[in-house]
């Protein structure tokens, strides 16, 4: 019992809700003064008053539920880091990490690809696909990399049959890898592609299906 308070006051103080609380109560209060002066210009009764602090203390939930959900940036409201990735993969259904139960297959048996990159908070994270992906900046995008020289669309990988390619979506600085310019390139067993030529890079390796599940079953033993 006494983790989970720990824990749960650890995230109220991550996701900044006490902090916007306390915000909004000094925001109701300054606004309550203000009325106090305004009401007798206006000719509102007193009771407008006890309505406005009734309806402030109901919002009040309303209020940690958008802080708990919701960063406040200067782009606006943004969706927590944590909930999008959590919600992202169970949506793909790639865990990170390399377990069998949790690696996805393709139908057709064939090879599928491993993405590696670094997150927001400088967290390793990695990822399995069997299907096109994009890598951006947008929400959207799977493989999502918080950076200005990141294009919303970036870059697209995608396979056909055995092989995967990487293919640049016009990207205003430009996909490289080994220091070249790519428009549309063969993901080998180990390619490290950069967007930007000095921006984030995304590490791709093609891994065969059937021989990845052998041995994930095998380590699993």
């Amino acid at each position: 019992m006494r983790n989970k308070i720990k824990k749960l006051a650890e995230e109220l103080s991550r996701r900044s809700v006490l902090r916007a609380l306390g915000a909004y109560g000094i925001a109701v209060w300054l606004l309550a003064q203000g009325l106090v002066d305004l009401l007798p210009a206006v000719g509102l009764p007193e009771w407008a008053i006890r309505v406005f602090l009734v309806v402030a203390v109901a919002c009040t939930p309303v209020v940690a539920v958008i802080a708990w959900k919701y960063d406040l940036t200067s782009k606006g409201f943004l969706r927590d880091r944590q909930d999008v990735a959590l919600a992202r993969q169970n949506v793909l259904g790639n865990a990170i990490g390399p377990t069998a139960a949790s690696l996805p297959r393709r139908r057709d048996g064939r090879s599928i690809l491993e993405a590696s990159w670094t997150g927001d908070e400088g967290e390793k994270i990695r990822r399995r696909f069997a299907a096109a992906f994009v890598i951006g900046r947008d929400y959207q995008a799977e493989v999502r990399l918080c950076d200005d020289r990141v294009s919303r669309r970036h870059v697209k990988v995608y396979p056909e049959g055995d092989d995967w390619y990487l293919q640049d979506l016009e990207s205003l600085n430009g996909t490289y890898i080994e220091n070249k310019t790519v428009d549309v390139r063969k993901v080998g067993p180990d390619t490290v592609v950069s967007l930007d030529k000095e921006g984030p890079q995304v590490r791709l390796g093609v891994l065969m299906a059937d021989e990845t599940l052998r041995t994930m079953e095998t380590l699993k033993e």
